[in-house]
């Protein structure tokens, strides 16, 4: 059997090789453009894998990103990505050792406390610690029956279209602004900005050409603007299309609004699909008929807590507390053990303790409660997280949620 060698990529050329292998599994063909685009948003050395001596046969890595946390804080996150194992090399244990590899090697780097993925299975990780932390909405309709409730407001500001270069000029700030306070949206430098609004045939073929369109106040100040795809079609009884939205994003809720009246009145466009919505869009209480806009939930970010001590005294919590919190911990042993948390709006203290536990919990679960889109209260009514002291789930319930429910970041 072939020595499997465990590696970093090593340059452009390994790179190319390496994405070329992950499309693969993925069941895709890597395209040029979008591999040039993604090798600036790369670094080689938190990217690896099994290989060879050909070709690789399994790949990891992460992105350097900052994610905000519930308060006001956005921190440093790896963001985890390119998981795969080719068809021929499964059940030999090979991701079990790049998963052990990665958080040792996150760890050992000591910048980030937390890691972070979507799961393209999502029974796969729980076993690494993994919690579901957040939910995606799917959100569709057909134009004529999304009208707003009459006391919406939309403002004296005005929408028209613009080209990518005025978005990227503008578009960095609001963007910045709107997901200020919003639990587990991440930050966008410029790499990655060109990688979301890169327009190519691959991307057309399902959905149309991108286009944009920008928010300005009366004063003639951007405030919003939205990212989408018209896809024109055609019935017996005259035009079908289908508005694919990206994103839509507003410093302020008469911009937003506005910005989803001129989504929705689009000449020719019957039906609307909007990917990247949140459990508490705003457009879903805007609408006159909620029932109208219809709305598929599915599972989110995935978030493994790497030291926990340190990232539970990152975020700010919703309600005080002072817990002790029991963490069993097969992936990651150092997290094992009991840890005394004190926490309110203001800021947050975690240290070991011998004391004993208020709450017992897995690694799995305390990363799904940890960005306030899960609540401990109902892991304990599922048999999944133990209460030691009467009430303390409640209390912890209280203290890890968050007004806003957290949602998804950029595709990663």
């Amino acid at each position: 059997m072939v020595e499997l060698i465990l590696r970093t990529v090593r340059d452009d050329d390994d790179f190319r090789a390496f994405n070329a292998a992950l499309y693969s599994v993925f069941l895709e063909e890597p395209q040029d453009d979008e591999t040039e685009l993604s090798r600036k948003i790369t670094d080689f050395d938190r990217m690896f894998g099994f290989h060879d001596g050909n070709r690789w046969v399994a790949t990891a890595g992460d992105y350097r990103k900052q994610v905000n946390l519930p308060g006001d804080a956005q921190v440093p996150v790896a963001a985890v990505t390119a998981v795969t194992v080719s068809p021929a090399h499964r059940r030999r244990g090979l991701l079990t050792r790049m998963m052990r590899h990665q958080l040792d090697g996150i760890r050992d780097r000591g910048t980030e406390a937390l890691a972070m993925l979507f799961a393209s299975e999502t029974a796969i990780y729980g076993r690494f610690g993994y919690g579901s932390a957040s939910q995606n909405v799917v959100l569709s309709g057909q134009v004529r029956d999304l009208g707003f409730r009459p006391e919406v407001e939309l403002g004296d500001g005005s929408v028209s279209e613009t080209d990518a270069e005025t978005l990227l000029s503008v578009g960095p700030a609001i963007y910045d602004r709107a997901i200020a306070g919003l639990p587990g949206r991440m930050n966008r430098p410029a790499a990655w900005w060109n990688y979301q609004i890169h327009d190519n045939d691959e991307r057309r073929k399902d959905s149309g050409r991108i286009r944009f369109a920008l928010h300005h106040e009366a004063d003639g100040t951007p405030s919003g603007y939205a990212v989408y795809r018209p896809k024109s079609d055609w019935a017996a009884t005259g035009p079908n299309g289908t508005l694919h939205i990206g994103e839509v994003r507003a410093t302020n809720p008469r911009a937003y609004a506005r910005m989803w009246r001129f989504l929705l009145e689009i000449d020719l466009i019957r039906s609307i699909k909007y990917d990247g919505a949140a459990i508490d869009e705003p457009l879903r209480y805007l609408v006159a008929d909620q029932r109208a806009l219809q709305c598929e939930v599915v599972d989110g970010i995935f978030v493994r807590l790497v030291e926990v001590d340190r990232a539970l005294a990152l975020r700010r919590y919703g309600a005080p507390v002072d817990i002790v919190v029991g963490v069993h911990d097969e992936f990651c042993p150092w997290n094992t053990g009991s840890f005394r948390l004190r926490g309110d709006l203001d800021g947050a203290a975690c240290e070991r303790t011998t004391a004993p536990a208020d709450l017992t919990m897995s690694a799995r679960d305390l990363g799904a409660v940890y960005l306030g889109g899960t609540s401990v209260a109902q892991l304990v009514a599922a048999g999944l997280v133990d209460e030691h002291t009467p009430g303390s789930a409640h209390r912890a319930a209280a203290a890890f949620g968050w007004p806003v429910a957290p949602a998804i970041p950029d595709h990663f």
